[in-house]
């Protein structure tokens, strides 16, 4: 959506019609001066009783071009890291284990696409690394989505506790906004696997009043995410949903008595050894929105993904996830095997991907062939961001940055099936 100056975010809101912050009048305004003023000051008394969201709707930079500069949002909450040593990277005259030529060609064609960090690991270190100019491994970029699998990850902590009883609980046990509403009797598997019936965020788009808009902007997230309509039978379809993960967020509240930020921090971020990261708040002594855009270094993704890798073990073999949680996070369900507890598999190849069921096919992702390994599993962000990780072939791809150049396109599976075709 394009975004207007002050003056005419003003006169827009004040004439009733964010057209005008992009189309010019085709006639002189047929108001008087004293219309005109008694319309501002009633905008001005409009903003000052939500300043935070009107500041945000106003100064909110491309969502579409995922190019937010990190200091646009305000407030955040500090997510509390550790200390531990970061993945081994393979010596300079270390036999390799993946071919320079594969590496070059999936290196290429990652950079073309305007990404960030490109970063291989296999066989227990870090391969190859590349970064776009003035980033690097320890760079705190947004990660988009790929937040959503951390509810997947410390949601396992939360039933080894006893926090939560059972997967199966209706979440009106956590959420009493929720009792005696059908969508309460929604559970929390069906939370984790994305098939709650809920309704995506897709009213009135661009508009200030939508649910899209005030779960990015808006200073009350939970209010925004509890008016969240049942669309469909809850368990009956999948469709990849931000209101759904923060849903689990503040199922994960209320469980343990803890937000999502430090919940987060003490369970995970800390013993992983990550450096500390940043969520969005939704106003100074608000709620935590926990549904995207985690503020974190690629370094501290390939850390997770190893975790995911190593079943909930740490490099030095502590583990701190449950056993067999990992296991549970990729069974995937009867709505969409390709999709378990927040993150993503290949078990069923499909060329179009959808987050969906009715995403029409130009806006799917794209997957001209299968991943070149079976037991392939994914983070996925919005901007194309992705982490790959194989248990078979103890592999991470890793890829953050921007959406590819318009024309350029980029076909799942090149990044990941260059690199394994490559290996020696």
């Amino acid at each position: 959506m394009q975004r207007c100056s002050t003056a005419a975010f003003v006169a827009a809101m004040a004439f009733g019609s964010l057209q005008a912050c992009t189309q010019a009048p085709d006639r002189p305004l047929d108001m008087t001066a004293e219309q005109i003023q008694e319309k501002i000051d009633w905008v001005n008394e409009v903003e000052a009783q939500d300043f935070t969201f009107w500041r945000r709707y106003r100064d909110q930079p491309d969502q579409a071009a995922f190019r937010q500069p990190q200091d646009w949002y305000n407030p955040m909450i500090l997510v509390d890291g550790g200390n531990q040593p970061y993945l081994p990277r393979a010596a300079a005259d270390e036999a390799p284990t993946i071919s320079a030529d594969a590496l070059k060609v999936a290196t290429d064609w990652a950079m073309e696409r305007e990404t960030q960090a490109f970063v291989v690991y296999h066989q227990g270190k870090i391969r190859h690394e590349a970064y776009m100019d003035g980033f690097h491994d320890t760079s705190p970029i947004s990660s988009h989505s790929w937040v959503k699998t951390l509810h997947g990850i410390v949601a396992g902590f939360a039933v080894e506790d006893g926090d939560i009883a059972s997967l199966d609980d209706p979440i009106e046990m956590y959420l009493h906004e929720w009792k005696d509403d059908p969508r309460g009797k929604i559970t929390v598997r069906q939370v984790l696997e994305n098939r709650t019936g809920l309704a995506p965020p897709f009213d009135n788009p661009g508009q200030p009043w939508s649910q899209g808009i005030q779960s990015v902007e808006g200073t009350d997230i939970w209010e925004t995410t509890l008016l969240t309509p049942l669309e469909k039978e809850p368990g009956s379809a999948f469709a990849h949903n931000n209101p759904n993960t923060q849903l689990l967020g503040m199922i994960l509240q209320r469980a343990t008595g803890k937000d999502f930020a430090h919940y987060l921090g003490e369970k995970l971020w800390k013993p992983l050894g990550a450096q500390r990261g940043a969520l969005r708040k939704d106003k100074v002594g608000g709620n935590v929105i926990s549904y995207c855009c985690f503020l974190s270094a690629p370094a501290d993704w390939m850390r997770i993904a190893h975790l995911l890798k190593e079943d909930g073990k740490l490099p030095d073999g502590t583990r701190i996830l449950p056993e067999g949680w990992v296991d549970q996070m990729l069974e995937g369900s009867e709505q969409n095997p390709n999709y378990g507890f927040q993150i993503w598999m290949d078990k069923e190849f499909k060329e179009y991907r959808p987050y969906y069921p009715d995403m029409p096919p130009q806006f799917a992702n794209s997957h001209s062939e299968p991943f070149a390994v079976d037991d392939l599993f994914y983070l996925d962000g919005g901007g194309k961001v992705r982490v790959w990780i194989s248990r078979k072939l103890d592999l991470i791809v890793l890829r953050t940055g921007y959406p590819p150049p318009q024309g350029m396109g980029f076909d799942e599976p090149v990044l990941p099936n260059a690199i394994i075709r490559g290996i020696l």
